[in-house]
């Protein structure tokens, strides 16, 4: 397991997180979660957030049908529960979504070959991390609370190209595009 790896969607840890300390002296876990064995579900990614303590894995199911996308989304808590939702791609609004439908949204644009790990599920994990910072004073936001994925590519694409950074414009219209499509 390479440290690089945390929290980027590699499927291959089960439960790869110790509860280890910072500079400020809190304590912190990331579970990553895999797929059960003998379920038939296939790993997409995995991903943890450090300071919630939360979790989220997005799976194939062994009846999954490429011409009728459904994911299996699994979040877990800081407790260790548990939410399951299956999500059907086709009925995801971009502009009025939780994060289980854009992670399954954007798990299925990587698996069907329109974009990369980076270009899709990734810029969706960056996408939630810019509205957690910005609702930092407000508190922790829901993983069921709908939001407009659309709004937030469109700002952090243009504030890149405020800050004259031509390469990351052009990363976030792509997958802009990939939303509005």
């Amino acid at each position: 397991m390479n440290i690089n790896q945390i929290g980027m969607g590699y499927p291959a840890w089960r439960e790869a997180g110790k509860t280890q300390k910072n500079q400020a002296g809190t304590g912190f876990a990331a579970i990553l979660h895999g797929a059960e064995e003998g379920s038939g579900d296939i790993t997409i990614f995995s991903g943890a957030e450090l300071t919630s303590g939360s979790s989220y894995s997005v799976y194939k199911t062994a009846e999954f049908d490429p011409e009728n996308p459904v994911y299996k989304v699994k979040i877990w808590d800081k407790s260790g529960n548990v939410t399951e939702r299956m999500v059907d791609v086709s009925k995801v609004d971009p502009k009025n979504c939780n994060m289980a439908e854009m992670y399954a949204y954007t798990a299925e644009l990587k698996e069907s070959g329109k974009g990369s790990f980076e270009d899709t599920v990734l810029k969706a994990a960056v996408a939630k991390a810019v509205k957690n910072a910005e609702q930092k004073s407000a508190g922790s936001w829901d993983f069921s609370e709908k939001t407009d994925w659309v709004k937030i590519a469109r700002d952090i694409m243009q504030s890149a190209y405020r800050y004259g950074d031509l390469k990351g414009y052009a990363q976030w219209r792509k997958f802009l595009g990939f939303l509005e499509n």
